[in-house]
């Protein structure tokens, strides 16, 4: 018989869901067919419990299952991966070794190689008439409801940030935010669209267009973890950074233990003798934790997160006496409350707590313990501190956070888990299966073109700002608020949806993959190959279901849901944008970019993965004649022009650059992909652009490009 770990959970409808994980291996599915009728499964309550299996000595499937002496016997039963497409019968070996498509409420418009560089000593001096200046008119009607976040007051402002410094504040954050719900700033009494929005889109647009480099990005490394994860590249990558090659070694991990403390500005690590195990009964008793609740149901287990997150460590002494070592870790069974004065074979050290852990009874999960610090001391390098400050999806304790508001309590130190790689730490976290950084950050991965500090169209334009003072660039377009034309209707005030949507980390999503993907061929962000998808952009959707329709929400005790007043579809704003000194190919692609065909629409404001923030931009264009302006009191020295010829110059552009030989620039790739992403008309079906289950994103399903969304 071999151990195994069972993970027992519940289905919506309540049915059992059993996964297995045997020593040493993958996490397998169980399909309940099999438990249906066995009580002994059905009486289990969600969590984890050691069970043993037995295995067919040639094709290693599970023959048999036993649970607290009740054994099962599974002649007929093969395991096979969860969540396995349906297909035919003669394509059943490829859904075994190829994930699912996925879907979400964005896709990706290519990015490509080319980059059209602004030739720097073109531009226009500052206070001349060297180009074409002007306005355009926008005319912008809401096609769904529209929700943008006013500016708070100074008042407010104050009252937020006091609030922010307390402790226990969540409530308080939930209430402050509801209280200013309203969406939308005024302006003269009328509400209004801030020009600053209507920058942020059209810069976004303007930069597809004009094959600009992809400058707005979150550069940064992101963090995973690993040890069977469907992708099988990088759960290969992620053991060769953590485990010994040596498996039989203790600890099997490559990760030290050890005492997280800062000295002036920079970190260190106090390295421990070593690690271990302690199994949770040994702790959840009168002498260590007396816990203010029962260890039953779903509530219980919610106050023991909270518990645990305010009390991650606990000193104590234990004892290496009878000590075992099961699966490469040594787990003791002599613990005792700390006291300055230990017997003689007891030493002092920390338990580290985690989130998550069951408290059922028939569970023996394993808290971490730290042991004794020694002398050797290992400074940490900033760049890895801040890396690991900015993770931006970690759900545990933050260690630097957590030291930094309780320096007077751990004055030597917090205990932590790192990796010691090529003579420095390199990463570091609350235990020792933590999260680690990929080697590339996103960045990284566009194309070489991209990384250049050359001018592009986009920045020429909308300016950039630089270290050096002679290489910042001006920006010669300004966006004045669209203010509301007539009074306008807000919808009731409502609780939306939360958008847990997957973030970067989702690598199957944000990075080109192969036409013929496997899970053994997905890349991730440190493959040799890797490369990003392109510009991320959100899918048109009706905009009435974004309301929180799930039955455990209760707003009295929900802090994560935000009340928000969005303005209801048929709203009239009237805004422009000035600009100075401009090409005809400057101002082509922005009349490119603003007049969409009919039925295709932008996208603004929040809310866009619910379907919120569809417009439509009516774009008007009017050239100034600085001498009519200054020459002549009574006129203005604007005249509406055709902008017809300035779209055939943005084309030559195109043309001139071997990027496009016909005379439609939506005929290109890029293109296409967009307009089909702004299409509001035509729109995919909704159930193609909701956001996957959290268990169907662990599958590591691949989104399908634009144009192949139906």
């Amino acid at each position: 018989m071999t151990k195994a770990t069972l993970y027992v959970s519940r289905s919506k409808k309540g049915a059992v869901v059993l996964d297995i994980q045997p020593e040493n291996a993958g996490k397998r599915s169980l399909p309940d067919s099999v438990f249906r009728e066995d009580e002994k499964i059905k009486s289990l309550e969600p969590g984890e419990y050691e069970v043993e299996i037995e295995l067919e000595e040639n094709t290693k499937k599970i023959v048999a299952l036993s649970i607290d002496d009740h054994t099962i016997r599974l002649p007929e039963f093969k395991p096979v991966p969860k969540y396995q497409p349906k297909q035919e019968k003669s394509q059943l070996k490829e859904t075994t070794t190829s994930p699912e498509q996925a879907y979400a409420p964005y896709n990706f418009v290519s990015l490509d190689d080319i980059v059209i560089f602004y030739n720097k000593d073109a531009l226009p001096r500052r206070n001349s008439f060297t180009g074409l200046s002007g306005r355009i008119n926008l005319n912008i009607e809401t096609k769904t409801p529209l929700y943008i976040q006013r500016t708070l007051t100074e008042k407010e402002v104050e009252e937020l940030t006091k609030i922010e410094k307390e402790e226990n504040n969540k409530e308080k954050i939930r209430d402050f935010n509801r209280k200013i719900y309203q969406s939308f700033s005024p302006a003269s009494g009328k509400y209004k669209i801030p020009g600053s929005s209507l920058r942020g889109m059209v810069r976004s647009l303007y930069e597809i267009a004009t094959y600009s480099k992809m400058s707005f990005l979150d550069d940064r490394k992101l963090y995973f973890r690993a040890f069977a994860d469907r992708a099988k590249l990088l759960q290969e990558y992620y053991n060769k950074r953590m485990i010994n090659e040596d498996k039989n070694a203790i600890p099997r991990l490559k990760v030290k233990a050890g005492y997280l403390f800062k000295s002036g500005k920079d970190f260190y690590i106090n390295e421990a003798e070593n690690y271990y195990r302690v199994e949770e009964d040994k702790v959840l008793n009168e002498d260590f934790i007396k816990l203010p609740f029962s260890k039953k149901g779903n509530d219980e287990k919610s106050k023991y997160d909270d518990y645990i997150t305010a009390n991650p460590y606990l000193k104590i002494g234990y004892s290496l006496k009878n000590h075992i070592v099961r699966n490469g870790f040594i787990i003791i069974n002599n613990i005792m409350p700390y006291n300055e004065v230990l017997p003689e074979d007891y030493q002092e050290g920390y338990i580290v707590f985690s989130k998550g852990i069951p408290l059922s009874s028939k569970t023996k999960r394993k808290y971490w313990v730290v042991g004794k610090k020694t002398d050797k001391k290992h400074k940490i390098d900033e760049t890895v501190v801040n890396d690991y400050y900015n993770d931006k999806n970690r759900n545990s304790i933050n260690l630097i956070d957590y030291l930094n508001k309780n320096k007077k309590q751990y004055t030597k130190g917090i205990p932590c888990f790192f990796l010691y790689e090529d003579g420095q730490v390199t990463a570091f976290g609350n235990t020792a299966l933590f999260r680690i950084s990929y080697k590339n950050s996103i960045g990284k991965l566009r194309p070489e073109s991209h990384k250049s500090d050359e001018l592009d169209m986009a920045e020429a334009l909308f300016g950039r700002v630089m270290k050096k003072q002679e290489d910042t660039i001006n920006g010669r377009i300004y966006f004045d608020d669209a203010v509301a034309k007539e009074a306008v209707a807000f919808e009731k005030p409502i609780y939306p949806k939360i958008l847990a949507n997957p973030k970067p980390t989702s690598f199957q999503l944000y990075l080109k993959q192969p036409s013929d993907v496997t899970f053994d061929t997905i890349r991730h962000y440190d493959s040799p190959d890797a490369k990003l998808r392109g510009y991320k952009h959100y899918w048109h959707k009706k905009g009435d279901k974004f309301e929180e329709d799930s039955s455990d929400f209760d707003p009295q005790k929900d802090t994560q849901h935000t009340l928000i007043a969005p303005i209801k579809p048929g709203a009239i704003f009237e805004g422009s944008i000035r600009f100075e000194n401009l090409s005809e190919e400057e101002l082509g692609a922005l009349l490119f970019v603003l007049n969409l065909p009919e039925g295709y629409c932008h996208k603004i404001g929040m809310g866009k993965p619910l379907g919120l923030g569809s417009i439509k931009i009516t774009a008007t264009l009017s050239i100034l004649d600085p001498k009519k302006r200054y020459s002549n009191l009574t006129d203005n020295g604007y005249t509406n022009d055709d902008p017809s010829k300035y779209l055939d110059a943005y084309k030559e552009l195109l043309k001139k650059h071997h990027i496009l030989n016909t005379e439609n620039p939506w005929d290109l790739m890029r293109f296409r992909e967009l307009k089909k992403m702004l299409d509001f008309a035509n729109h995919p079906d909704e159930s193609k652009t909701e956001y996957m289950p959290l268990n169907q994103f662990r599958e590591r399903g691949v989104l399908p490009e634009p144009l192949k969304v139906k």
